[in-house]
């Protein structure tokens, strides 16, 4: 690998890394043993130093977001014992002073931990992430609002006007001085193409459609008529 492709793979990866393998954690057929597979491969001797930078990464995340959620949970909490205190005739009364009393002595674990904790799912081709996310709500909720974000965020490095306009692909800083008939022949050959592949073009498409040329000519025309 020459220095410019390593540069720009380190460009890339070191951006991107993170966000690939916190958004594999959240598919419970791969969580954290594909980040530990797969980084191996690429980083080498750096794997365990990305793969640790991975983890705090996803910890930190779903602190952030836990206490974002923690003050409604809180006032929830609130009103519950305050129900539970007027509720004196409910026979399980005494469970929920029993669970309230015996709670502080329990350690608690985190959603994450409990999630990474637990078997990974058969990887089968028909598995659904979204809709495991949706039915596990009330066993993970805070976990289920980072999927939610996370899983909805394209992977990709690509700007969004390179994504939708071709000329930046045609004109470089290295290929800029293209006369515009080469220019409109180029991206005119492209479209045609795709769209023969697509089966949408048609011949009459092509003769009617106006090109940037014909759009320049017109006001020189009708200006050569005056003179």
């Amino acid at each position: 690998m020459t220095s410019a492709m390593l540069l720009k793979f380190k460009k890339y990866w070191d951006g991107v890394h993170i966000l690939i393998g916190v958004a594999s954690i959240f598919d419970p057929r791969y969580k954290m043993r594909l980040v530990k597979f797969f980084i191996p491969l690429i980083y080498g001797e750096e794997a365990s130093t990305k793969i640790q930078e991975v983890r705090s990464n996803c910890y930190d995340l779903f602190q952030d977001y836990k206490s974002k959620l923690s003050a409604p949970h809180d006032s929830l909490a609130s009103s519950s014992s305050e129900v539970t205190s007027f509720t004196q005739g409910d026979r399980l009364s005494s469970f929920d002073r029993f669970v309230a009393s015996t709670g502080a002595t329990v350690e608690k674990r985190s959603e994450l931990d409990m999630y990474l904790e637990e078997d990974l799912l058969p990887r089968t081709p028909s598995f659904d992430n979204l809709s495991w996310w949706k039915t596990n709500g009330l066993k993970f909720p805070t976990l289920q609002k980072m999927a939610r974000d996370l899983l909805a965020i394209p992977v990709s490095s690509v700007a969004s006007e390179s994504a939708f306009t071709t000329s930046g692909r045609l004109i470089s800083p290295h290929r800029s001085r293209l006369h515009p008939t080469t220019l409109e022949a180029l991206m005119c050959a492209r479209t045609w193409l795709w769209n023969d592949l697509n089966g949408l073009t048609s011949t009459a498409d092509q003769v009617s459609c106006p090109t940037l040329l014909d759009e320049e000519d017109e006001p020189n025309s009708s200006g050569l008529s005056q003179l």
